[in-house]
């Protein structure tokens, strides 16, 4: 794995986790951790779904911080407010542009 691709760690695997299922995972109980834990574990295994969502994050869109002007890859959950569109990253990581072969 190169170095711009690392597995979720196990708090930003929760937090994506209920970002996409927040009907399944609706509170921050200790049995909602638990129960997430479960569900990665019953679908493939906790570390294969953490390595296949790292790199996911790295195929979405760079986008440019406003404050710090720093581009990164993220996904979280996205919401609607006064026509600006603002996301939660649950996952955010560096965006590093590629090498270009000549």
């Amino acid at each position: 794995m190169s170095k711009d691709l690392k597995p979720l760690d196990d708090l930003e695997m929760f937090e994506l986790l209920k970002a996409a299922y927040p009907e399944r995972f609706p509170d921050e109980e200790d049995a909602t951790w638990e129960a997430a834990q479960q569900f990665a574990d019953e679908i493939s295994g906790w570390d294969a779904i953490a390595d296949l969502l790292g790199r996911v994050v790295m195929l979405s869109m760079p986008m440019k911080s406003g404050l710090t002007e720093r581009l990164s890859h993220c996904l979280g959950a996205v919401s609607v407010r006064g026509g600006a569109v603002q996301m939660e990253a649950a996952v955010r990581r560096d965006f590093h542009a590629p090498e270009v072969q000549a």
